[in-house]
């Protein structure tokens, strides 16, 4: 798969954490079992800053974009999954969980970490 090789991890992660500090800030300003943290809004603009500043230094090539749409839509479901499991009278997190696990094998193709190995002749 060539276009594995062209997958930079870095905007992935910083993707994904934008993804948690986001979803995290919404739930601290709307949730009302949760207490007000400033971090997590600290936190979003920094990964945020960090993700803009790598997307001006190195240019996105191959499948990066999409894997890290992927990364922020896992870190987005995923923390959403994390609150829901702590607490349970929001409702339920299945549909949660079951959106994280998909993005997760889709990143995991994409990426090539999960592709099978070659048949020697």
């Amino acid at each position: 798969m060539s276009g594995s090789k062209q997958i930079r991890r870095k905007p992935i992660l910083l993707a994904l954490l934008v993804g948690i500090c986001g979803n995290a800030t919404l739930a601290t300003l709307s949730v009302s079992q949760l207490a007000f943290s400033i971090f997590p809004i600290v936190s979003l603009v920094l990964a945020a800053h960090l993700l803009y500043q790598e997307y001006l230094s190195v240019p996105m090539e191959g499948d990066t974009p999409l894997c890290t749409l992927l990364g922020f839509l896992i870190g987005v479901f995923g923390y959403s999954a994390f609150l829901r499991t702590q607490f349970p009278e929001m409702g339920s997190n299945y549909l949660s969980v079951m959106i994280s696990l998909v993005l997760v094998i889709w990143l995991a193709l994409k990426m090539g970490v999960a592709a099978r190995p070659n048949a020697e002749k």
